[in-house]
């Protein structure tokens, strides 16, 4: 079984699993006092967007992958492109993608779990992929000045040019 279908069955177990109401009060707590709103902190693997995104990336380019989620699609970005830095502000959530991917983890993705809006773009980044239809803030001038923008919404995937500085 391949890791991706690792982290698929993974993903469908902890759907099926009854949550302890103690452990969601504490995880809605956790994400609220890292500015995430209503549905940004889910983490569905948005999979019919992958083949879209993957058109706008280049082999080397460098990607800052915001709400990397259980990183299925940072696994198979890091096939196609130099490096991945996977940014997943849920702990558990990348604790758990960790632990099925085990030493399966390519060394082109660096896992990071914090607030993407919290770190500085990293300086070699190309490109900045953002699977999230829920989204509420928006994207920051600094990183648009760096980098290509690859996002999702509820119509379809967008695109945003790097945007030179003036």
């Amino acid at each position: 079984m391949s890791v991706i279908e690792r982290l698929r069955d993974a993903y469908i177990e902890d759907l099926i699993e009854d949550e302890d109401p103690e452990e969601l009060l504490a995880q809605a707590e956790f994400l609220e006092g890292r500015g995430l709103k209503g549905g940004e902190a889910m983490f569905v693997p948005e999979e019919w967007f992958y083949d879209e995104v993957l058109e706008y990336l280049d082999p080397d380019d460098v990607v800052f992958d915001v709400g990397a989620g259980d990183l299925r699609f940072d696994l198979i970005m890091a096939e196609r492109v130099k490096r991945v830095y996977a940014v997943e502000v849920n702990p558990i959530t990348l604790g758990k993608a960790l632990l099925t991917i085990k030493y399966d983890l390519p060394r082109n993705v660096i896992p990071i779990c914090a607030n993407a809006l919290d770190l500085p773009l990293p300086q070699d980044v190309t490109a900045v992929t953002i699977l999230m239809i829920h989204r509420t803030w928006e994207i920051p001038r600094s990183w648009r000045r760096q980098a290509k923008i690859i996002y999702t919404t509820h119509d379809g995937v967008r695109f945003l040019p790097r945007k030179a500085r003036r």
